[in-house]
């Protein structure tokens, strides 16, 4: 029977979630900025000052030009890439660098054993902080080597010196160690930016656990909500109306569920537990819902396949109630398991996929669209090691060479489960199953469902035009793994997988990290159209 999951309005941090590396990129942006500006304004307002001030005139002029061409390169960079979305680190560390040779020629006017030497080991703190490990110990071998080099060069008269503060007492021995100790300075400094770089990312990781944490409590609490809603309606448990009766053999007892189109019984034929389906008096006039559920029971007649419910017996055409006869199964559903334990192993999910793509493939060879695939409607049997997959509830069935009359043009399915065409009310095909069971996958790997329960009319709006939060921002989920989800959930058909078997073993190779590359390549194309995360303006 279908059910259609509701509740009540809910809100999810997972669509502002970013990753820890992500969030470093917008700190170290937001840095550099904040530092060009600095920078900007200091080296307009200093080379004003340096030409105002006495000392050696070209001297003066030399770091007067460095300092105007600083705060033009500073402006630029402000202008041009002080975004988030475009700030690159190598080209930030370029920048830096550039400011250590405008620093040198401050040591020029103002002297190398002046306060100003302090201005060198800043940068290099700042680009320590800012670069790679690699960029930064580079950067830092940059800067440290041509301090030294222009100190020593200054401090044996290579070079003229013309600063305005003049070399420290005691001779070339004196401003050696005086050298020395700048670049031990510069060293520590280096040191800091680093340890200040690795402690943002530990933090920041951490925030990103909590904040990953709390998006999937905050779903689990949404698909908990709308799971009671559903329970309550479906009334399982407890004696029916038809219980004890005895109809064509099949004795039946309590209620196992109830939904719209009507109610499953427990029973028992010949001592042998199965599970009957009756339609709900009330709609045996309907002749819509007659239809619907003879329906039903000629698509599980036509399938014969391990991981799809076994039909027992279906009634005549002219049973005064139409009943469904069907194995009873013992274990849980998927939706269950998921609450018990929310992220699955990857090797789970493969067993998982696999099976329930075996059972896909069946009804889709059968002609058969399923059209409410959702965790609900999978069925584990047997033991933790060895579970058997088992497709349930084809009451939204339709056979794909039909116009969908019979459901007079309705949307049929669980909001969050629905493909894109599903939700608009177009034709579907059997790649509308493959999108239901790429969002299965994706609940699976992250613990999230990629559309929270809540208002449908919102829900089918998100399901048309926006691609879920990537799922490496949740869950430890590789890209691999992540193109093979992209592709399923692709919002145009034709850019999905052509069968559920192709996505079943796309998905196990992706696992095994060697998923073949033309994928990839197809999944970078899909995200190029409407990235992870992002929303279309229209559908293409």
């Amino acid at each position: 029977m279908p059910r259609t999951a509701t509740g009540t309005p809910a809100s999810t941090p997972t669509s502002t979630l970013v990753t820890p590396e992500q969030a470093a990129h917008a700190v170290e942006a937001h840095r550099m900025r904040d530092f060009m500006i600095g920078s900007a304004a200091i080296s307009l307002v200093a080379a004003l000052v340096v030409l105002q001030l006495g000392g050696d005139p070209f001297a003066a002029r030399v770091h007067a030009i460095f300092l105007a061409v600083s705060a033009v390169t500073s402006a630029g960079y402000v202008l041009l890439f002080g975004t988030a979305q475009r700030f690159r680190p190598r080209l930030a560390l370029g920048m830096i660098l550039g400011q250590v040779v405008v620093t040198l020629s401050g040591y020029y006017f103002w002297g190398a054993f002046s306060a100003y030497a302090a201005v060198v080991p800043l940068t290099i703190y700042l680009a320590s902080s800012v670069a790679s490990a690699r960029q930064a110990r580079w950067g830092a071998t940059f800067a440290i080597l041509l301090q030294t080099v222009f100190g020593l060069a200054l401090a044996l008269h290579w070079i003229e010196p013309r600063g305005l503060v003049e070399p420290v007492r005691g001779g070339l021995a004196t401003q050696l160690v005086g050298l020395v100790l700048v670049q031990v300075m510069s060293i520590a400094a280096a040191v800091g930016g680093r340890h200040t770089r690795r402690e943002m990312h530990r933090i920041l990781d951490e925030h990103h656990d909590a904040l990953r944490d709390l998006a999937q409590r905050d779903a689990q609490l949404a698909e908990a909500r709308a799971d009671a809603i559903a329970a309550r309606r479906a009334g399982g448990g407890g004696a029916g109306r038809f219980t004890d009766q005895n109809i064509d053999g099949f004795q039946l007892g309590e209620v196992l569920g109830r939904g719209a189109m009507g109610e499953v019984y427990a029973a028992t034929r010949g001592g042998e537990p199965c599970a009957v389906k009756l339609l709900a008096p009330h709609l045996l006039r309907n002749e819509a819902a007659y239809d619907r559920f003879q329906r039903e029971s000629a698509i599980l007649v036509s399938l014969r396949s391990p991981h799809v419910v076994r039909t027992l017996a279906v009634s005549r055409s002219d049973a005064a109630i139409p009943y469904l006869a069907m194995e009873r199964l013992e274990g849980k559903d998927l939706a269950e398991l998921v609450k018990e334990r929310a992220l699955r192993e990857p090797a789970a999910v493969v067993e998982i996929i696999k099976q329930v793509a075996a059972g896909l493939d069946a009804a889709h060879d059968a002609g058969v669209i399923h059209r409410d695939l959702k965790l609900q409607n999978i069925f584990g049997t047997g033991t933790e090691t060895a579970r058997t997959w088992k497709l349930l509830d084809f009451g939204a069935s339709k056979w794909s060479d039909g116009d969908g009359s019979l459901t007079k043009d309705n949307i049929v399915g669980t909001p969050g489960y629905m493909s894109p065409e599903q939700a608009l009310g177009e034709a579907i095909d059997h790649r509308s199953d493959i999108y239901a069971l790429g969002v299965i996958a994706y609940r699976l790997v992250t613990g999230v469902p990629p559309v929270v329960p809540g208002e449908i009319p919102s829900m089918l709006h998100e399901v048309v035009y926006r691609m879920p939060v990537q799922p490496s921002r949740l869950a430890e989920v590789s890209p691999q793994v992540e193109a093979v989800i992209a592709i399923a959930m692709a919002k145009l058909p034709a850019d999905r997988f052509a069968t559920a078997g192709e996505l079943a073993a796309a998905f196990e190779a992706a696992v095994d990290a060697r998923l073949a590359p033309e994928l990839g390549h197809r999944a970078a194309r899909i995200l190029a159209k409407t990235p992870w995360g992002s929303w279309q303006h229209q559908r293409r």
